[in-house]
């Protein structure tokens, strides 16, 4: 509903849009009887309003008329009675006889008076001063002492020193030598001014050490004499702003002004210049210091919380509120904090340990001033390091990334020519282990980096540094893969005669690298346990990228076990290709393969990881069934049926001794049984072969059908319809997918040739 104050303070038009508005439709019409009754009462209570605000206006607007008329009847009678005491002084004056001889004596009189005292007061300047000196002088044999006449002595400088200001500015305009004489009289009075205020400055350098003694009073004394002396010199100012107002309106123009007496101290602003030189001095020993010994300097700056406490609990209460004696003592130190920390910074010493302990210092000086001393960052200017610790960080994991990828470089350019010359023999641990020595090396400059790391308390700089590190891992494990190939291929491929003991070389670096992801875990377990990062999200994020690594580390002792097993399988190349050959029937290239084996593995076993050995045997096995079942295809290949079966059976019945002392009768029969069903398969009569053939498609599901038909062709005692016979059932069972097989794992023959 519209407000009817609002309705009669708008336009006609406005009105009647109003009006228009609310009623919209016929139906509306019902209800303005009640609409109009509301508006007539609206307008009876805005009306009623407006009558009240007219009449106080009235009444207020009468009584301030009233006031304004006894005022300036006052006013007309204060210049009525000032009149007629004018008329009764000048009639005053006409009465008494001798007005202005009795007006000049008492003048006179006046004079006399002032100038005996100034004549005493000559006299007993030099008496005064001694005196002065005396107690001062007795003050001063303990600088952190009572000061028992600290106020006296002002006091009586103060009378002495407006005595002489006097009398100067009397004799202004009197001779010159007159004034040299006088200012020749009071120079001793100078010189005990300077002495007095030389003292007064060495207590207010001590003030810190004053409230230690509990020489609170001393400090009040000091305060006392400064707010004086800020007083005359605020009087000599007002004097002097007169008195150039007076010259102003009486137009002198060039006519100089008159200069006051005293001349403008200002001891509060020297005070704080005290101050803050005393702050200096503090913090000059540690400045002087800070290229040698930089963290022992940011160490001793503990006395800025003792100090700044001291201050607020005793030094602020005995101060006026207007010098905020606490706020400027804490920017003091503060700034010389800051300049401290800039010049460790600056410093061309300036280190990963320094830069962390900088870190961590700036960090504990900021929690330590809000704890202790309730002083917000923000209030702090200008911001310690100007706010750049990130890019302080950024220079702490640079120098971390230099220093290990130069040690990392340093240490694998020594390992990587003793690896390729093998002038001697690898090194053996007590357990008869080849090793290289690079892992210990590698985790002894990553753990030097994590103590120093974790001297900072910061997680993120521990999980940065720990990513470095990790870095530096993945390239050592990069730099040892492309070294292990480089030299496998050397070896196999060289036409000449390489170095001798590869094997032995490898059989090292893979031990380390074994060691390296021992150290990995021990390095993970040392984080948690000495607890180095205190945030869980970190924590985890370490570990996941700790565990990778580690994982690495394996992968490259697997990449030095398959190396060995290259050159362990290099060497068998020649009786390898002749298996199944017209010739194995009559020659053993099986027993020469199994004896060469057995020269490795005497070595493997003697001097390798015993973890890493055990899976080379595993992968051995594989390869060299794979290698046979491979050699079935081989051209020349020839299956005389049935002098076959019983040969293969003798193969593998040497390979499996061999195998036997390495691993349990359980586990061979499991790997065998491939190779097993296959030579079974490739020696079947026609009748059976199908038959032995489904039974070996159920178990091994990736069973090539290239490699059932090629040793159905070097059968001897087939043609090709006998082939055929026997494969067009096989294909037919090919044709029949099972649609689990997508969900099973691979079989040895998913790795034969296809």
């Amino acid at each position: 509903m519209v407000d009817a104050k609002s309705v009669i303070s708008i336009s006609p038009d406005a009105k009647v849009a109003i009006i228009s508005a609310m009623l919209k439709h016929p139906d509306d019409l019902s209800t303005l009887t009640a609409l109009r009754q509301k508006l007539i009462r609206e307008k009876a209570i805005v009306d009623q309003q407006l009558k009240i605000g007219v009449q106080n206006q009235m009444e207020e607007t009468k009584e301030a008329l009233d006031i304004l008329g006894t005022t300036k009847e006052q006013v007309l009678g204060v210049r009525a009675n000032m009149k007629n005491i004018d008329s009764l002084c000048k009639d005053a004056q006409g009465l008494i006889t001798d007005y202005s001889r009795i007006r000049k004596i008492s003048q006179t009189h006046q004079n006399f008076v002032a100038a005996q005292t100034l004549v005493n007061n000559f006299k007993e300047l030099h008496q005064d001063l001694d005196m002065i000196t005396a107690r001062m002088r007795e003050d001063k044999r303990n600088i952190l002492g009572p000061a028992p006449n600290l106020l006296m002595n002002h006091y009586q400088l103060f009378k002495l020193e407006e005595l002489r200001n006097t009398t100067l500015h009397q004799a202004r305009d009197e001779p010159l030598d007159v004034k040299v004489t006088l200012k020749q009289y009071f120079g001793r009075l100078d010189k005990v001014m300077e002495e007095f205020e030389e003292y007064l400055w060495e207590l207010s350098r001590n003030m810190i050490e004053l409230i230690k003694q509990k020489q609170g009073s001393v400090i009040v004394r000091v305060i006392k004499i400064i707010e004086a002396e800020e007083s005359a010199d605020a009087k000599a100012v007002i004097t002097t702003t007169k008195s150039e107002r007076r010259v102003s309106r009486q137009n002198l123009g060039g006519k100089k002004v008159e200069k006051p007496p005293r001349t403008v101290k200002s001891l509060r602003s020297k005070f704080f210049d005290v101050l803050h030189d005393e702050v200096s001095r503090k913090f000059a020993l540690l400045l002087e210091k800070v290229d040698k010994e930089p963290m022992e300097c940011l160490d001793a700056t503990d006395f800025v919380f003792s100090d700044l406490a001291l201050v607020y609990d005793d030094l602020e209460p005995r101060s006026p509120s207007n010098y905020k004696i606490f706020p400027f003592f804490v920017l003091e130190y503060h700034r010389h904090v800051y300049e401290l920390a800039n010049k460790i910074v600056n410093s061309p010493d300036l280190d990963g340990g320094l830069i962390l302990h900088l870190l961590r210092w700036v960090r504990e000086y900021y929690a330590n001033i809000y704890r202790q001393l309730g002083v917000p960052e923000e209030l702090l200017e200008p911001q310690l390091l100007d706010g750049n610790e990130q890019g302080l960080l950024d220079d702490y994991l640079k120098l971390v990334r230099n220093s290990l990828t130069e040690w990392t470089n340093n240490m694998m350019n020594t390992a990587t020519k003793e690896f390729t010359d093998r002038e001697n023999p690898p090194e053996q641990d007590k357990d008869r282990l080849y090793n290289m020595q690079t892992a210990a090396l590698l985790f002894e400059m990553v753990n030097q980096q994590l103590s120093i790391a974790a001297d900072s308390q910061q997680a993120k700089i521990m999980e940065q540094v720990v990513g470095e590190c990790i870095q530096v891992m993945k390239d050592y494990q990069s730099k040892w893969k492309a070294l292990i190939t480089a030299e496998k291929r050397r070896q196999i491929e060289m036409t000449g005669a390489p170095p001798e003991g590869l094997a032995e070389y490898i059989m090292a670096a893979t031990n380390d690298q074994i060691k390296c992801a021992e150290f990995t875990d021990s390095m993970m377990k040392r984080i948690r346990s000495e607890n180095m990062i205190r945030n869980a999200k970190s924590l985890e994020t370490v570990e996941e990228k700790l565990n990778v690594t580690m994982d690495d580390f394996f992968d490259v002792a697997t990449h030095g076990a398959n190396a060995l097993l290259d050159l362990a399988f290099n060497d068998i190349r020649e009786p390898i290709s002749k298996l199944h050959l017209a010739s194995w029937y009559d020659e053993d290239p099986m027993g020469l393969i199994v004896a060469t084996f057995k020269d490795y593995n005497d070595d493997f076993r003697a001097h390798l990881n015993d973890y890493m050995f055990n899976k080379l045997v595993d992968w051995m096995l594989e390869r060299l069934m794979i290698a046979q079942i491979d050699a079935l295809r081989n051209r020349g290949t020839k299956l005389k049926y049935p002098v076959c079966k019983d040969r293969l059976q003798k193969d593998r019945a040497l390979v499996y001794n061999f195998f036997n002392e390495y691993k349990p009768a359980n586990d061979l029969e499991q790997d065998f049984d491939a190779i097993e069903q296959l030579h079974e398969f490739a020696c079947s009569a026609k009748r059976s072969a199908y038959l032995n053939f489904y039974q070996m498609k159920r178990v091994y599901h990736d069973l090539p059908i290239s490699l059932v038909e090629d040793i159905l062709a070097k059968r001897d005692d087939l043609d090709r319809s006998g082939i055929r016979e026997i494969m067009d059932p096989i294909k037919e069972k090919f044709k029949d997918k099972d649609p689990n097989d997508a969900n099973r794992s691979p079989t040895i023959f998913s790795k034969v040739k296809q």
